[in-house]
């Protein structure tokens, strides 16, 4: 998954890892037809979009509501998703349980269930054309970008599957000599699944997030409860549909959409043994919170303010390029965006003018579901870009109430600083200037295309303006010195941090590199080796008094015999 990457935004590098007869999607009749919300809606009769899936059965909720869920380029109503509560979390644990209990699943080896997850992420694959639209057409977001990202999700699937090797080879690895036991025991690890597991998505990028869950929960042998955002969560839903295709086991995987009584009662489920969830920093807190009472671990990937240090060796033009990349990608709501600059004083006056330009020259996406609103080549200085709505009428309000309070507060506002367009879930994209450290907008999660500046005149300076917030999730260092960078990068205090001459590197992602955050932005790590080591217990198996090749350890969970 590599956002705005490629100049013309090409397909992501995680496309490379698809089978080459599934690189090319097909268009559905329906979408075919028509890009517009109607042609949209009608792929939404299907009955994964309509129903939850539970035991693998399609069911209707147990309350019969539904919750409505809008186009937020222009407001209309979209699709109203099934509202299950507290009683579906219950069956959905209870399907996932039994499946748990009856242990099939569990005892095939890492790579054996790879087989089923690989075949997920290639019903995935087989539906992008779809479900880029669906997901347009839910979050915002141009379809040119969802295009690009969503092959990213059945890459991942495509990742973790062939990890199943390492993680079966994992199995049975002996404890090193020093410190270990005396000559007559041996004592290996093992990497069990947990058990039941709650997997709670974000709405930005839904299919992508969920997926990165799914996938390794999966392949380390758990069973798990999918809850999607109801904010934007459509294109999860077609998971249902792809455990269907790909002959998953009953109870493996279910999914349950609902608004936050659901996720409250996934989350405090006492036979969930482990919760991954995605999200805000508040409601992360809120997750962590309830599986403290009954001692269970939890996957956290929070919020962030991270911060893009630009050194005044580096090319101006590249320089607003990347800001531009880095606060506006994605309406600016990823947990990832760099919403502070933190820029040299003597490229500071040039750079905020170049910024200014580029950005009042912007145009609006008002119909992102459309080819004609692309955003092929977002964000580079001189070509067409576009502006995408905010996904909600909720997240609208509450983006205007920070600028609002900022202006109110006296801030020095470079441009926007208010709502875009009507109809539709505008807003502008907004620079502040000089602003002081203990401002809302330099210490909080806007989760919006606002960007707070300060400057600085030492290397050490911009380290500190770098880590001046509780959040730590990712930074971009910027100069053409290669050491000054590497010092800088290693000095930031968060997860995932790249330097750069040009602004490569900004927002990147690949399967094999751990993300995570320091502080409020999380605890655990996805993706990577370490995103599937957070599905597993880690275990010692001793064996006394026998010859090396009965070592239980060394040998696959299914073979193993208990009394």
């Amino acid at each position: 998954l590599v956002l705005a990457q490629a100049d013309d935004f090409g397909p992501s590098r995680l496309h490379a890892l698809l089978p080459k007869r599934l690189r090319a999607s097909r268009l559905s009749a329906a979408m075919a037809a028509s890009s517009s919300v109607a042609g949209v809606q009608e792929v939404l009769q299907h009955r994964a979009f309509n129903k939850l899936y539970i035991g693998g059965e399609f069911v209707d909720p147990v309350g019969g509501g539904r919750y409505e869920t809008y186009y937020p380029s222009t407001g209309e109503l979209l699709h109203r998703v099934p509202e299950g509560g507290a009683a579906d979390v219950d069956a959905a644990v209870a399907a996932a349980v039994a499946a748990w209990r009856e242990g099939s699943w569990a005892g095939l080896t890492a790579v054996e269930r790879a087989g089923a997850v690989r075949k997920l992420s290639r019903s995935i694959a087989d539906k992008v054309a779809d479900l880029a639209r669906i997901e347009a057409a839910d979050v915002g977001k141009p379809v040119r970008q969802s295009s690009m990202t969503l092959p990213g999700a059945a890459g991942e699937g495509e990742y973790f599957s062939e990890l199943a090797k390492t993680l079966d080879g994992e199995q049975g690895v002996p404890v090193p000599e020093f410190g270990g036991p005396p000559a007559n025991m041996r004592v290996g690890y093992r990497r069990d699944p947990i058990g039941v597991v709650g997997l709670i998505g974000a709405w930005n990028y839904p299919l992508n997030v969920a997926f990165r869950k799914v996938a390794p929960a999966l392949v380390a042998g758990n069973c798990a409860v999918l809850k999607p955002s109801e904010i934007a969560g459509l294109s999860c839903m077609w998971l249902s549909q792809a455990c269907e295709d790909a002959g998953l086991p009953k109870g493996v995987l279910n999914i349950v959409t609902g608004g936050p009584a659901a996720g409250e009662a996934l989350s405090k489920h006492p036979n969930v043994s482990m919760v991954s969830f995605t999200g805000s920093s508040a409601t992360g807190g809120r997750v962590m919170a309830s599986c403290a009472e009954r001692l269970a671990p939890v996957m956290l990937e929070l919020g962030g303010k991270s911060a893009l240090v630009v050194f005044d060796d580096v090319d101006i033009e590249k320089a607003v390029e990347t800001t531009m990349k880095g606060f506006l990608t994605n309406g600016g709501q990823i947990c990832t965006a760099h919403t502070r600059l933190v820029v040299h004083e003597q490229i500071k006056g040039p750079l905020m003018q170049r910024l200014k330009e580029e950005l009042e020259a912007l145009p609006f996406a008002h119909d992102p579901i459309s080819e004609k609103d692309r955003g092929d080549h977002a964000w580079e200085p001189g070509k067409t870009s576009i502006v995408q709505p905010v996904v909600c009428d909720k997240q609208h309000k509450m983006i205007l109430g920070h600028l609002e309070r900022a202006k109110a507060a006296g801030l020095t506002l470079l441009t926007g600083g208010g709502a875009g367009p009507s109809p539709g879930f505008f807003v502008q994209p907004t620079v502040f200037v000089d602003v002081p450290r203990d401002a809302d907008v330099w210490q909080k999660e806007v989760f919006g295309p606002v960007l707070a500046v300060r400057s600085f005149s030492s290397e050490r300076q911009a380290v500190e303006e770098a880590n001046s917030t509780n959040y730590g999730l990712a930074g971009t260092v910027m100069t053409r010195d290669p050491e000054r960078g590497r010092r800088v990068a290693n000095a930031i205090r968060a997860g995932t941090v790249f330097a750069t001459a040009t602004g490569d590197g900004i927002l990147c992602e690949f399967p094999g590199v751990q993300r995570g955050g320091f502080g409020c932005s999380g605890v655990g790590r996805e993706l990577g080796l370490a995103g599937l080591h957070e599905y597993t217990e880690l275990k010692s198996v001793g064996f006394c008094d026998y010859s090396d090749d009965a070592h239980p350890a060394s040998r696959p969970a299914k073979q193993l015999k208990t009394k």
